[in-house]
């Protein structure tokens, strides 16, 4: 939808945030640029973008270099203005104490800010206890320091993760008390100096949550869950975050966290075997159904603030399974193809781990070593085994997720949805229901492409053609390969005294 036809309408969701000032955490994460382009759109009179220093690169720097790169921003080459004028930096860091915020701008936060949208993470499954600890815990819990003090406060939005409560059967849009208690650990984690020992006992504190990243976000949902009787407070849980469906723009992404690397692994024929359940219901979610969900529901809380406000945001409604979701990718083979591949797709998959391990050995191990000779004998520095180092451990983190099945209640979710107005609907578009899977599997092949892989949509052709060379060669070699089993076998029957198959076939005349 472009800025004049949003412009156009007023609508209640719309109208909430206009003319607001928003202190946005997480602004250079992936979901962080999709609610900066919405609320840009919303006509916001602010947005307070939490950003630190990032290797010598100012925030400042970082944020201008963020406009100019990222798609998302539709309407900045032709109206930098529009966002310039209305994002303001406030230099800090999200795991450091009191965010490192200065003094003045703690002031304006206080001063000016209505609406907090923290959607700022560790989201690093295999990070440590403490870091994970001082971003995910102690960073909500210092902004929510911050926010008590903020006098025109609307609602506090905690952008939280629907595998906090994994480890429930079916998670309720409720809050759960976890087993530890967040504040405790936080200044355990503070006052602890022998980290080694911390991050050993560590492991069995965060039983039976599969890693640090689900554990933590728990955590921060009781530290907000705390504040509920001193301001409105709202949680969205997303499941697996993907690429966006339609709005700003058709499959954008930023990053190969989660299912955006299985496909880009799988599509360039580096990823070949995967452990998964192909029937189990695929825990995913367009990106722009999450910011404009969270939207709404952050506007139902603050209308609603006496209410559990805690929202599921997932597909349970509409669901997928694993496998249709590799079938509409694989559906794309020959279709759309990618230059920097490594070879062409030959995804597979198996729902047992020990078969899965075994096959990455020659799926993965053994073609690797073959790369990396080829590109010593060409002089160039080999690296496709440490690929695969990198590839297995990211295997590793998402298999707890692709073989186990998780049930999310999403009433309250389909209350707000149900109550928007049609406007709303059209502007916020964020019901489930309407999600088109196939469609949505094809697009996200191409966004992958294009946005992570940084290949045009003009060089697809290209592309097909060396897919087509290769493809070739991996037939005849599949063929040398087979016939070379088949040879190996003869000889081993005929040394065992099995006797020739010739002669079942009545050919004995050419024995």
């Amino acid at each position: 939808m472009s800025l004049e036809e949003f412009n156009a309408n007023k609508s209640p969701v719309k109208d909430f945030y206009h003319g607001k000032t928003v202190l946005l955490t997480g602004g250079s994460g992936f979901l962080g640029k999709l609610f900066i382009e919405k609320l840009i759109k919303c006509g916001v009179h602010e947005i307070l973008l939490l950003l630190r220093s990032k290797k010598g690169v100012s925030p400042e720097e970082r944020l201008h270099a963020l406009l100019k790169k990222e798609a998302v921003f539709v309407n900045y080459q032709q109206q930098p203005e529009l966002y310039l004028d209305r994002l303001k930096v406030i230099e800090g860091d999200i795991s450091r104490p009191g965010l490192a915020i200065s003094n003045d701008d703690l002031d304006y936060v206080i001063k000016h800010t209505n609406i907090v949208l923290h959607s700022a993470a560790d989201v690093r499954f295999d990070e440590s206890m403490k870091e994970s600890v001082e971003t995910n815990v102690r960073g909500t819990d210092h902004l929510l320091n911050i926010a008590e003090k903020c006098a025109n406060l609307e609602v506090f939005v905690y952008v939280s993760s629907a595998f906090s409560q994994c480890i429930k059967e079916t998670v309720e849009e409720k809050f759960y008390t976890p087993n530890i208690d967040p504040l405790e650990l936080i200044k355990m984690m503070e006052n602890e100096p022998r980290l080694d020992e911390l991050e050993a006992v560590s492991k069995k504190m965060v039983e039976p949550w599969p890693n640090t990243y689900s554990f933590t976000k728990a955590l921060a949902e009781e530290v907000v869950r705390r504040r509920r009787d001193k301001m409105p407070i709202a949680i969205v849980r997303p499941s697996i975050v993907t690429s966006t469906y339609a709005d700003p723009i058709v499959g954008w992404t930023d990053n190969f966290y989660g299912f955006n690397g299985v496909v880009s692994g799988a599509g360039t024929g580096v990823l070949r075997i995967f452990h998964i359940r192909d029937e189990y219901k695929a825990d995913i979610i367009p990106a722009d159904i999450v910011i404009n969900g969270t939207l709404v529901a952050a506007h139902y809380a603050a209308k609603h603030p006496a209410e559990e406000n805690v929202f599921n945001c997932t597909m349970d409604e509409n669901h997928t399974t694993w496998g249709d979701i590799r079938n509409d990718c694989l559906s794309q083979k020959g279709v759309v193809a990618v230059k920097k591949s490594l070879w062409i797709p030959t995804y597979n998959t198996t729902r047992y781990y020990y078969v899965a391990s075994f096959l990455q050995v020659f799926y993965h191990l053994i073609p690797a070593v073959f790369f990396d000779l080829v590109m010593r004998c060409r002089g160039e520095k080999p690296q496709i085994l440490r690929l695969y180092r990198k590839v297995h451990r990211f295997s590793d983190v998402l298999r707890f997720f692709t073989n186990h099945q998780f049930q999310f209640a999403t009433k309250r979710m389909r209350q707000v949805v149900d109550g928007m107005e049609i406007v709303d609907r059209h502007l916020f578009p964020c019901d489930m229901k309407s999600v088109v899977w196939s469609k949505f599997g094809v697009n996200h092949i191409r966004g992958c492409r294009v946005y992570l892989l940084g290949e045009p949509w003009n060089t697809n052709e290209e592309a097909l053609q060396i897919y087509r060379r290769r493809r070739l060669i991996h037939l005849l070699m599949l063929g040398v390969i087979y016939s070379m089993y088949v040879v190996v076998g003869l000889r081993l029957l005929e040394a065992a005294g099995v006797p020739d198959l010739r002669s079942f076939l009545g050919c004995t005349q050419f024995a």
